[in-house]
């Protein structure tokens, strides 16, 4: 379905949702521009309209965080004039991609309680410590979530600044989504929050997928389904173009 059919589809259900809801229901309906993000050899990013319309005035935060896993990071150290890795702290369930947005800043429109317990902003990402080095304390600890945003946020996996929300109206709204390059396949969750008078009114959550398409697909299916064979196939491929570099520059030479 093209953008604009769905955005008239949409505009079409916030009718509805106007002309048959209760006075005090809080209709939300969200849609994308896109059903899917699909990477391929020559995948730059992709840039998403998220849409959405409602039956209720408020404003709008949209969260949308990328499949969970174990994150290290480590403390890198100059000794003897050399960097090298010393402590390590490893978070459990780190999103592997963090984008906000919203219509106003966030601290504006909830408390600080109702953002921690939704995992709304970078502070609130609900990391749990999984391995530390013996001793640490609170305060190192904070360092290194620190250091691990300020690293997912230089490679554009999480939102530096909350992107912004444009009402239309009092009943539409929309929003750019940007996944970049470097993005990781997986299922994503889209969290759509209607905010009024200081509390969350309604919530919708939207799924997207991200995945491999064509020939980066096929090897990718092939690595996970076949790592020994395609681990062999690899060094067996290493070899062999080393040896053909090799014997091209013996024969120049």
């Amino acid at each position: 379905m093209s953008n604009i059919l769905r955005f008239f589809s949409l505009l079409a259900a916030a009718i509805v949702l106007v002309a048959t809801s209760p006075a005090f229901a809080k209709g939300l309906e969200v849609d994308l521009s896109k059903p899917d993000v699909r990477l391929d050899v020559s995948f730059k990013g992709a840039d998403l309209l998220l849409f959405g319309a409602t039956d209720h005035e408020g404003d709008i935060i949209v969260v949308v965080r990328g499949p969970d896993k174990d994150t290290s990071i480590r403390l890198k150290e100059r000794i003897a004039g050399i960097w090298v890795s010393t402590d390590e702290v490893v978070f459990a369930g780190t999103p592997g991609f963090y984008a906000l947005a919203s219509s106003k800043p966030i601290d504006d429109l909830l408390p600080s309680d109702v953002l921690a317990k939704q995992k709304i902003g970078t502070d609130n990402l609900g990391l749990t410590v999984k391995s530390a080095p013996d001793g640490a304390t609170d305060a190192t600890l904070k360092n290194f979530k620190d250091g691990l945003v300020r690293n997912m946020v230089a490679k554009n996996l999480y939102t530096g600044e909350p992107g912004k929300i444009d009402l239309l109206g009092k009943q539409l709204f929309r929003t750019d989504l940007w996944f970049p390059a470097n993005v990781h396949v997986g299922e994503y969750v889209i969290d759509t929050y209607l905010v009024s008078e200081g509390k969350i009114a309604t919530h919708n959550s939207t799924q997207l997928t991200v995945h491999k398409v064509g020939l980066e697909a096929e090897i990718y299916s092939f690595a996970h389904d076949h790592a020994l064979i395609y681990g062999l196939l690899a060094i067996l491929i290493a070899v062999v173009s080393g040896w053909t570099a090799n014997a091209v520059f013996k024969k120049r030479g």
